[in-house]
């Protein structure tokens, strides 16, 4: 019997603990998991943007034309050409080498506003922007410089008045002490009409870059907030949202 056993014991041994390996007890109150409840679905994101009709794309066109842009600047100054000639003793002729020397070109950075694809003067860009009073300010000192200028243009004027009533005495006398008062006359006129150009560049210069350069009289930061309340007043007049607005902006920076 004992040999019996043992036969069956190791025919039986193998089967049992391939089972145990790929089928390994379970307790008898386990219970099957059940089924995952079924995924919710999300709701489609809202369309913000809306629908493009022919009133919603005139309103950004509008948008896109009249919104206020502070961009950066580059000027280039300078680069003019200025020719002289010099004698030349060697071969092959004797005569005539000419030089020729160019100025340097200087960049300047500065910044400027603009209302679409036209740039604005400071005062017109503090009206669009409601800015009366530095408006005001602005143009009462730009009234100024330009009415100092005329005043200097003026005695830059009777300047040249006597240098043309210096020359025609000159040629008229032929007595020598009236021909010097008169060459004293037209030598005073060239002294005044270039001390009063002179004069007048200064102030000209000065309106000038009061009208044109908006740095002259507000910082970038101030100009910027301007730009954006004024955008903003557009934006909601003309029921753009304000990612469209967004979206038009970046595509004005590229």
């Amino acid at each position: 019997m004992k040999p019996l056993v043992l036969v069956l014991g190791l025919v039986l041994a193998p089967q049992a603990i391939a089972q145990t390996v790929a089928d390994p007890a379970k307790p008898a109150d386990t219970q099957p998991a059940p089924p995952p409840d079924p995924v919710e679905k999300l709701p489609p994101p809202p369309a913000t943007l809306g629908t493009l009709t022919p009133k919603r794309l005139q309103a950004l066109r509008t948008y896109k034309a009249q919104r206020l842009q502070v961009r950066a600047e580059t000027e280039y100054r300078g680069g003019g050409v200025s020719t002289f000639s010099t004698m030349s003793y060697g071969y092959p002729h004797g005569y005539g080498t000419g030089v020729v020397i160019s100025d340097p070109v200087s960049t300047f950075r500065t910044w400027g506003v603009y209302r679409g694809p036209q740039r604005l003067s400071t005062p017109d860009f503090l009206t669009l922007t409601g800015a009366n009073e530095q408006r005001d300010v602005l143009v009462k000192s730009i009234k100024k410089a330009r009415r100092a200028s005329r005043w200097w243009f003026v005695g830059a004027g009777a300047g040249m008045a006597a240098i043309v009533t210096g020359i025609v005495g000159m040629s008229a006398t032929k007595k020598i002490p009236v021909y010097r008062r008169y060459n004293l006359v037209a030598l005073s006129g060239t002294g005044a009409t270039i001390g009063c150009l002179l004069g007048a560049s200064f102030p000209a210069a000065k309106a000038s870059r009061l009208y044109r350069y908006p740095g002259s009289t507000l910082s970038s930061d101030e100009a910027n907030d301007l730009a954006h309340k004024h955008n903003e007043k557009l934006r909601e007049a003309l029921e753009v949202q304000p990612e469209e607005a967004w979206l038009l902006d970046m595509g004005a920076m590229e």
